[in-house]
């Protein structure tokens, strides 16, 4: 199926700041590139759960070169200012998806990932599937609150006792 999104958003967080959300396309390497080196290093590992100082040409292009509509990927912006990346990869049939979000250190607690992920959650109801998961570190104290906030269960990882699996079923 074609991606159905429009190509720009606007979204209001809480606190008031206004996100223009839109898909990243394969343009969007070398902002992407500065945005993850004003990401904290903790954020880093949190978001891929390995310790990097810079993404390399792979995980760069897992989220440019995407369809769209079974995995998505979407770049928010404040003032023109690229602050936040967010991701939602669904599985083969649709029925369920994986998201990650990642924020510029200095734009955190403005309400930026709360909005990402609400509309993510929205997105991929609309799109028909089931359950919305986020693997996080258990160090991730702020993710996983949001995430339980949201309506995210959480339980353990089989077999890695330094993760958690959050969950929200439609």
């Amino acid at each position: 199926m074609a991606a159905e999104l429009a190509e720009e958003t606007t979204l209001t967080t809480r606190s008031g700041v206004t996100l223009d959300v839109r898909p990243a396309t394969p343009g969007d390497e070398g902002a992407l590139r500065d945005l993850f080196e004003s990401v904290s290093s903790d954020d880093r590992r949190f978001r891929f759960l390995t310790a990097c100082d810079q993404l390399s040409n792979a995980q760069i292009a897992a989220m440019t070169q995407v369809d769209h509509w079974q995995t998505d990927s979407l770049l928010a912006f404040v003032d023109g200012e690229l602050v936040a990346s967010a991701v939602l990869a669904c599985d083969k049939p649709m029925t369920s998806a994986e998201v990650a979000i990642s924020i510029r250190s200095d734009r955190k607690a403005q309400g930026i990932g709360w909005s990402l992920l609400d509309y993510l959650t929205d997105e991929a109801e609309r799109r028909g599937v089931k359950s919305v998961m986020s693997i996080e570190s258990r160090e991730n104290h702020q993710a996983i609150s949001l995430e339980r906030e949201m309506g995210f269960e959480a339980r353990p990882v089989e077999g890695d006792s330094t993760l958690v699996l959050l969950e929200r079923r439609f």
